[in-house]
């Protein structure tokens, strides 16, 4: 992969290295003490700090501090990315036009300037989805939810959807099981209480538990108050990703 490497870049080499990455389809990082301007929907202002800035080539543009893996500046793709300068310093900037908003870099002190002309064909494939859940519960039902506990019927059909898992406990009660790929909510809970309505009334001995990888004290309390219960599955967490519909002003 090509890569080309500038230590103190000026203004004018930092220009030419972003406009030709801009135009070449190739990565450009800058290591910088720098401050950040947002115009848009908002306004907002970070001081001046030693950052990572990144500018991809389909109009990206990221500010990241020494912590933390969520930049603290951004703007999505579909950005124009440019370099002038400003009283002699460079002033990398981005611009969207819908909505219209701008994102300045000012950077009073480059380190280091990199272009890399990478190529990533890959698709992300994520593991540990729903229906692999499904899956591990259909194999492991006393692992997965209790001792004694198997399964009945997988994906029953109701006049609410289809219930994730319909079976037995070891003293023979019916059991409702709904399954979350991420961390519960109420919501889930609702929709838990629905699924019951359906058995309660025949049968009240009937159990429903909720099994996703985290729940909160709130859908834990909210659940036991219902008579309701709550199975972890930890092994299927993964870290909660942002919408990509985020905007600038998040920093302020």
């Amino acid at each position: 992969m090509p890569t080309e490497r500038h230590d103190s870049p000026d203004a004018e080499t930092i220009e030419r290295v972003v406009r030709a990455g801009q135009r070449d389809g190739a990565m450009v990082t800058c290591l910088a003490e720098c401050e950040v301007e947002y115009d848009g929907r908002s306004g907002g202002y970070l001081g001046p700090g030693d950052r990572l800035v990144v500018a991809k080539p389909d109009g990206t543009l990221l500010v990241h501090r020494p912590s933390g893996h969520q930049p603290v500046n951004w703007m999505p793709a579909g950005a124009t990315i440019k370099v002038e300068e400003d009283e002699g310093a460079p002033l990398l900037y981005a611009r969207r036009s819908n909505p219209n908003e701008y994102l300045r870099v000012y950077l009073h002190e480059p380190y280091l300037l990199t272009r890399f002309d990478a190529d990533d064909p890959a698709t992300y494939q994520e593991r540990g989805t729903e229906a692999e859940m499904h899956e591990y519960i259909e194999r492991n039902p006393e692992t997965a939810i209790e001792e004694g506990f198997r399964v009945v019927e997988h994906e029953r059909e109701s006049v609410y959807g289809y219930i994730d898992f319909y079976g037995k406990d070891a003293e023979g009660r019916p059991v409702v099981v709904e399954v979350k790929r991420r961390q519960a909510t109420l919501n889930n809970v609702d929709q838990l209480k629905r699924y019951m309505e359906l058995y309660r009334e025949s049968n009240p001995d009937v159990r429903g538990i909720l099994v996703a990888p985290s729940a909160s004290d709130r859908v834990r309390r909210t659940l036991r108050d219902d008579g309701l219960e709550f199975v972890e599955l930890s092994e299927f967490a993964v870290e909660k990703r942002e919408s990509s519909e985020k905007t600038l002003s998040d920093f302020l």
